[in-house]
């Protein structure tokens, strides 16, 4: 069971479980593109979510989706009309509250590929609603040791 730890600038970290058997591709992708640092940004489409744009070493195809996510998820999403294009958009969320996945498009399916650990859930809420307040943050997210 793979594992991955989200460290936002702040200091809060979340462990997150890999869901590798509902989506496995995704999973992989992005195992492969770790450690990721970039600058997470609230969304207000999609209600409670924070994401960032991310370049994946291939494209994961369509596994796991939805458009109603739970809090904790974390997903992959990108522009799925436009997959053949090699510069497609792609980008990582996690949500912090349960909402309907959509854009100024309408619904927007996303590949729920991590859950982040329960206890964790209200901490998250704060960062959230922090970010959604004050803006931009830096984030990274690695692979944790076995041990962590």
């Amino acid at each position: 069971m793979k594992r991955i730890l989200i460290t936002f600038d702040n200091g809060e970290s979340f462990p997150a479980t890999l869901k590798e058997d509902k989506a496995p591709q995704t999973c992989e992708k992005v195992w492969e593109a770790l450690p990721l640092c970039s600058v997470v940004r609230h969304s207000r489409w999609s209600g409670r979510d924070l994401n960032f744009a991310i370049k994946s070493n291939g494209l994961p195809k369509r596994e796991n989706q939805t458009i109603f996510t739970s809090i904790g998820e974390v997903v992959y999403w990108r522009d799925w009309p436009l997959e053949t294009d090699s510069k497609v958009n792609e980008v990582i969320a996690m949500y912090y509250g349960a909402e309907h996945t959509r854009s100024n498009k309408g619904d927007e399916l996303v590949n729920v590929f991590a859950q982040i650990d329960y206890t964790h859930f209200e901490l998250l809420e704060t960062v959230g609603e922090r970010i959604w307040l004050n803006g931009t943050e830096k984030i990274k997210i690695e692979k944790m040791i076995e041990n962590e």
